[in-house]
């Protein structure tokens, strides 16, 4: 899907009032003004002090997805302690553990184990989220519109144990190698890569899927303490631009859904805009689809209301994870159902 209007976006987006004190504190961190002044009337400005320091000191822990297909929990736990790293479960995957203490060599990412596919690695653990929500089965038809360079796409086929299809499309040509190396490092077979703009998706192809995963492209904005340079890389307009975009690939993932199917929606962003906004705009383009409790040990509710800012109540059941709470980086989970 195409054509949603930036213009139109602009004039919705902009619902913040600026204090002067959000505005010191913008000048302070190193912000723009906008996305201080939005923190302090959706936080307070204590909880805006929080979430600021916590961008400023806090580095989320690496996390490694043991890869269930090729080996178990235990025996990868107990080699990689043997060489000196220290891990424990994440509450809401017991297959997913964090590195609490790593030895100065190897690093995760260059053991025997990882190149043998026994394990996939993130910078943190907020991205084991949407596949976990999203709970795709064994021999179902799944697509990731927007899958480089992998960790969504392989999760998923994890969950499916590598049964059934899973279809992983990414626009970038670069990414595509990442994507398919990943793949075939863990083993798995059931999967086929295309290269397309994930909007044009529903058009090109016949097929509609069980399950689809739209993780899609956003301003990062609660990755601010990997990318400091996410403080100022979003003007208004070029979020305006990014929400617009938002709204016409999710449009597009559930025009991919069957009947019955389910969409996960995720951003790496802690903006309303990029999130309960978009969701709440593209629930009033379907009439059948509606937002499923989202089932996880982590998070808080999604913002209900912002004043001047038109959103759905449903989007309360749809997953927060704020930086200075959850303590790991910002995202934003929904999970909907195509009626």
């Amino acid at each position: 899907m195409r054509g949603v209007p930036a213009s139109s976006i602009l004039r919705d987006i902009q619902w913040w009032r600026c204090s002067e004190e959000a505005r010191s504190l913008a000048r302070r961190y190193g912000y723009l003004d906008y996305m201080v002044c939005r923190y302090e009337q959706l936080l307070g400005i204590e909880g805006t002090l929080r979430l600021l320091e916590t961008f400023e000191k806090f580095r989320p822990r690496v996390t490694i997805r043991v890869n269930t297909l090729r080996s178990s929990v235990s025996k990868v736990r107990r080699r990689l302690e043997e060489l000196g790293f220290h891990l424990r479960p994440l509450d809401w995957c017991d297959y997913c553990l964090e590195v609490v203490r790593a030895p100065s060599y190897p690093s995760v990412g260059a053991t025997h184990e990882y190149l043998k596919g026994l394990y996939f690695v993130y910078r943190d653990p907020a991205p084991t989220i949407p596949p976990i929500v999203l709970d795709p089965r064994p021999s179902s038809i799944t697509v990731d519109i927007c899958a480089a360079p992998g960790g969504k796409a392989t999760h998923a086929l994890q969950l499916m144990r590598d049964r059934g299809l899973l279809l992983a499309n990414d626009k970038a040509r670069s990414r595509i190698p990442i994507l398919v190396s990943h793949f075939a490092r863990l083993g798995m077979t059931s999967y086929i890569v295309t290269r397309v703009d994930a909007r044009d998706l529903p058009r090109l192809t016949e097929m509609r899927f069980d399950y689809v995963i739209a993780d899609v492209p956003c301003s990062a904005e609660g990755g601010i303490m990997f990318d400091p340079s996410r403080k100022t890389k979003t003007t208004v307009d070029e979020l305006a631009k990014l929400v617009a975009r938002e709204i016409e690939l999710l449009a597009s993932a559930i025009e991919l859904a069957k009947p019955g199917g389910r969409v996960v929606y995720s951003t790496c962003s802690i903006a309303p805009e990029e999130n309960e906004y978009v969701v709440s705009r593209v629930l009033e383009m379907f009439r059948d689809v509606k937002i499923v409790n989202a089932r996880i040990a982590i998070g808080s509710r999604g913002i209900q209301a912002i004043p001047n800012l038109s959103l759905s109540a449903e989007v309360s059941k749809c997953v927060r994870i704020w930086p200075h709470e959850h303590f790991m980086q910002g995202f934003f989970v929904c999970l909907l159902e195509k009626q």
